[in-house]
């Protein structure tokens, strides 16, 4: 039966309408079949069975609706929490013996047709994981049905979109909800098993290096998080390489096993810290064949590459990824400057220290093979030949797995399917291209040292591997993953035999036998405690950048975007680590500046100074503010000292500033800077290639956004701070820390039955739209407060380019001259029994150590205000553009979402607001915001590095401006301007407006004129 033969929409209309005549739980059953039916499921009358509970369950109960491993509940109506409750009682011991039964995971869906609740199995019944809602006033089926197709998993063959893999697997998914309650479940019950623990242990030290305190230890979600993406690439890079993941033993999937045994291809699935679902028995393994046929439902055999970036960033929230800083480059960058580095592909090695989901190393190992393909080099060579010139490190364990997923896929499996192909060991490693936790001693008296120290167990143990051994990375590999293997699968009196078996067969002297064996019953040790199974891999890992570091083995190219990690960010030992790293290299400017330095300069000369071979090139994605700003002076340099006379030199080459169109991909402000390893150093050029233009969508490929884009030289000199500043930057002050709005802004409420009372008044909260966290969610306040205490004030919604909106009021416990102390507040009635409610909330909910009132005046941002000037101009600085007008409310406070000053006059306001409101400020302030948080959304710290000269009613173009000004009043005013919530679009509305208009072009004009007369020579 086909969508075209149903009207699709009628029947959902009649599913989540209760209030249908004749409506029984037979006619919403026979919708919903018809539903699934004809939605284009996949899913026949055949698929669909009646199920009658028969004992062990005690009596004869039906189960309406069974497909697949999903058991439906059908009710009339579950307008009641009790017929909801009934439901899952009746549906609970099905589901939960039809599991036992076949060693399944069974879900159970409870639904009338409006509501669908998605449960799964827990030892004591169901747990809710999912629910739809048919808006019975919009009853589009559409939504439902991609709801239905998420729980049901029964279509085959779905292409991989974007989209796709969003509403099937992304984190609002059900199918994701479901997956991932499943697997807290099976960690919740697991997490004091040791193997376990050890697993989870390593990757919160791994995940602290790598993003310091923005990485939380008690953070189980986010492992679970990271387990279930890790667990679907790896079985997608099964199904991409053709393997029926749904046939597969979960063990495979897991460990990989197949694509070595069967495939010689070594490194993409490896026992690591994400294989802890196989050490929980049962429940583990029955999630991971779950997992496997919820994803073979897509057809993964044309894959593209940013598939990985597409789960990635479907799965892991966007607010957890600004968090966690994990933003990875846009394909058409990274593809750029691969192509504007490795000018000879076929010679040049290959290094990304920091390779995230493998971008770069996808465009590098393109670049390689096209090159091949034109030298006529035969495909297994080239194969060979790619895998011993590209390579990745990234000290994040989800990334890497991404990465080496992106490895292969950039290779091709027509190309890996070929007869030719030899052995490949995917050269892509977790470990910390800093060698942060090392810093060195990783090597001591010629060996390589790995801690086996998990946090939870203080032995003093290590892994010890003769340093010489490195040197054949194959053989140092193959040795560590045999010594790894036998030690989990050797019987427990066989450790000399077993030993000597792994020694002739990697052909050990006795000299590095010896610290072979040692290791070797170290790691037989924590096998034996059940802690090992992870050592290998963790061994193999950490000995390639450190094998990467020996000066023949150093690359011809570094390209990358390294980790851009604040100082005020790290933790106190990553701190202290920092600051001895970064002052032996010149790095470490200290100061005021401290707060400011990043991880990603030390990262670079770092990387330089272990990985690049002399002469080799070297390209970095970086914060814009390395170009101007004075916490990164010691890197422009392009000298950094190493001790005893030592120092490694770069010659910088014109950098790309990406200001402009970073920010449409980034957090922040990016840049580009591109560099040679060489005998001397050569500063950064204060001349850079900007670029500029329209980005409307950074996923394309770099041929076709190219078109789009300017690439000019530009000088930055300017990005420093002038030696001359405004006048006015004295005089504009920052307006007071009013917040948290539902405590502090107020709105009148319905009077009492017999009045409030002589100059008193009944308010509640106004918390505005734009409130967060507890504060949007806990109830308003409401009283009788005293009329004196409530100011109006002026928001940042309040201003917009020449016309003050009205603005709120706010119950500030301020008698005109000082804020009042609590025995104060007291004395006033209405007052006091609100600010007790206020207090016990900051108390309770509020992120700051200071009391509420010295909150709101903090640095004397509310009282400095007072007596309120007779004429003051506010400004609002938060965005590209200052938006400026005067204040006509002469009793209002000004909120700190603005700045504010007094004037002399009014025509003084109104030259200022001509002088603020020009797009010409925003242009010639634009070299100045280079780089910061936000990036260069925020003009207000450089607004006044523009030489604005203090009104002179005796100037004549002051005066004109002044005129100008009040013309642009009076024009905004008679605008008719429609009823918008978004203040930021109703700016935009009027600039547009007053550009298209006479009095536009003239206030640019003497904006202009105004600025090249007043800049000091």
């Amino acid at each position: 039966m086909s969508q075209a033969a149903v009207d699709l929409k009628a029947v959902v209309r009649r599913l989540c309408d209760r209030r249908t005549p004749g409506r029984t739980e037979a006619t919403v059953q026979s919708d919903i079949r018809l539903l699934l039916i004809a939605s284009g499921l996949n899913i026949s009358d055949n698929d669909i069975l009646d199920v009658t509970l028969e004992a062990p369950l005690g009596d004869r109960r039906r189960i309406d609706i069974e497909i697949g491993r999903t058991v439906m509940e059908v009710k009339k109506s579950l307008a009641s929490g009790a017929s909801l409750d009934d439901a899952t009682a009746q549906l609970s011991g099905y589901v939960a013996e039809r599991g036992r039964q076949l060693s399944q995971r069974y879900v159970g869906v409870v639904t009338d047709g409006r509501d669908w609740h998605l449960f799964h199995s827990v030892e004591d019944g169901l747990k809710p994981i999912s629910t739809y809602r048919v808006d019975p006033a919009a009853p589009e089926p559409g939504p439902l049905i991609a709801w239905l197709a998420a729980v049901l998993v029964t279509q085959q063959q779905v292409a991989p979109t974007r989209q796709a893999i969003s509403s099937r697997l992304g984190a609002d998914s059900p199918g994701h909800q479901l997956e991932r309650a499943t697997l807290r479940t099976i960690y919740d019950a697991n997490r004091n098993n040791p193997e376990v623990q050890v697993k989870r242990e390593l990757w919160a030290k791994l995940l602290t290096t790598a993003l310091g305190t923005q990485f939380g230890s008690d953070e189980d979600d986010l492992f679970v998080e990271h387990t279930l993406l890790v667990a679907t690439a790896e079985c997608v890079a099964h199904a991409a390489l053709n393997y029926s993941i749904t046939h597969l033993e979960p063990t495979h999937l897991l460990r990989g096993e197949l694509f070595a045994q069967q495939s010689q291809i070594h490194g993409v699935v490896d026992h690591d810290f994400f294989d802890w679902p196989l050490d929980c028995g049962d429940a583990g393994a029955i999630w991971v064949s779950a997992l496997a046929r919820r994803l073979h439902q897509f057809d993964w055999s044309s894959v593209s590459h940013d598939v990985m970036k597409t789960i990635y960033e479907s799965i892991i929230g966007v607010e957890t990824r600004r968090r966690l800083g994990e933003y990875y480059t846009p394909d058409f960058l990274a593809e750029s400057i691969v192509e504007e580095t490795i000018t000879h592909p076929l010679e040049m090695s290959v290094l990304d220290p920091s390779c995230g989901s493998g971008t770069f190393l996808f465009h590098a190992i393109r670049r390689y093979l096209a090159a091949a393909d034109s030298e006529g080099i035969a495909n297994g060579e080239a194969i060979a030949g790619v895998a011993k010139m590209v390579y990745g490190i990234d000290v994040h364990p989800v990334a890497v797995t991404l990465a080496r997923v992106t490895y292969l896929l950039a290779i091709g499996t027509e190309r890996l399917a070929a007869s030719d192909r030899g052995p490949l060991r995917i050269p892509v490693f977790l470990g910390d291209s800093l060698q942060w936790g090392q810093r060195g001693d990783i090597f001591a008296s010629e060996t390589l040292n790995v801690s086996t120290g998990d946090g939870a167990h203080l032995f003093a143990d290590q892994l010890r591997f003769p340093q010489a051994l490195l040197n054949d990375a194959e053989r140092f590999d193959a040795l560590v993953a045999d010594l790894a293997e036998m030690a989990a699968t050797r019987e427990p009196s066989s450790r000399p035999a077993v030993f000597a078996s792994i020694s002739a067969k990697h052909d050990l002297d006795d000299r590095h036998a010896a610290t072979v064996r040692a290791t070797f019953e170290t790691m037989c040790r924590l096998h034996d405690e059940r802690r090992d199974h992870i050592w290998g891999y963790y061994v193999r890992n950490l000995a390639r950048p450190a094998w990467l570091a020996i000066p023949d083995n150093r690359c011809h190219v570094l390209v990358g975007n390294p980790p851009w990690l604040a100082y005020r960010h790290m933790t106190d030992a990553m701190k202290s680590t920092f600051r001895e790293m970064a002052r032996t290299r010149g790095l470490w400017s200290g100061r005021h500046v401290a707060t400011h330095q990043d991880l990603s300069d030390l990262f670079v000369a770092r990387a330089v100074e272990q990985y690049l071979a002399p002469g080799g090139r070297l390209a970095f994605v970086m914060p814009a503010g390395v170009l101007t700003r004075a916490q990164s002076s010691g890197l422009r340099s392009g000298k950094f000292p190493l001790g005893q006379g030592d120092n490694v030199h770069v010659k910088w080459d014109t950098p790309w500033d990406l200001s402009p169109i970073s920010h449409t991909f980034f957090p922040r402000t990016a840049c580009v800077a591109f560099g040679t390893r060489s005998t001397e150093c050569l500063p950064m050029p204060t001349q850079v290639e900007r670029w500029s233009g329209t980005l409307r969508d950074p996923s394309q490929s770099w041929s076709a956004i190219a078109p789009n884009l300017t690439r000019t030289r530009a000088s930055n000199d300017s990005g420093e701070a002038p030696s001359w500043t405004s006048p006015y930057k004295a005089l504009f002050r920052n307006g007071a820390n009013v917040y948290p709005r539902l405590l502090t802004t107020v709105k009148p409420d319905q009077e009492p039955p017999l009045g409030a009372g002589s100059g008193r008044r009944a308010v509640r909260s106004d918390r505005g739209v734009y409130a967060k966290g507890d504060w949007k969610e806990l109830p308003d306040l409401r009283g009788v407060v005293e009329n004196e205490f409530v100011y109006p004030m002026l928001l940042g919604e309040s201003v917009l380019p020449f016309l003050q909106r009205s603005p709120v009021e706010a119950l500030i416990p301020f008698d005109g001259v000082k804020m009042l102390a609590d025995t104060e507040i007291d004395t006033f009635d209405g007052l006091a029994r609100w600010w007790q409610q206020a207090r016990a909330l900051w108390s309770e909910h509020g992120s700051e150590p200071r009391a509420l009132q010295e909150s709101l005046d903090h640095y004397g941002k509310l009282t400095s205000q007072f007596p309120l000037a007779p004429a003051r101009v506010v400004c609002a600085v938060s965005g590209m553009h200052v938006t400026a007008c005067r204040v006509l409310d002469d009793d209002a406070l000004v909120e700190h979402q603005l700045d504010w000053a007094p004037v002399n006059s009014a025509r003084e306001g109104t030259y200022l607001c001509a002088v603020l409101n020009s797009a010409l400020v925003t242009t010639a302030v634009e070299p100045y915001m280079v780089s910061g948080k936000g990036g260069g959304r925020h003009i207000g710290p450089h607004l006044w590095k523009l030489p604005i000269p203090i009104y002179d009613e005796r100037d004549q173009l002051h005066r004109r401006l002044a005129a100008l000004g009040a013309q642009a009043e009076k024009f905004v005013a008679d605008l008719e301007i429609p009823a918008m919530k978004a203040h930021g679009a109703i700016r935009r509305r009027i600039r547009a407006s007053l550009a298209a208009d006479e009095i536009g072009s003239e206030i640019e004009g003497a904006v202009s004129e105004l600025l090249a007369v007043a800049r000091p020579e």
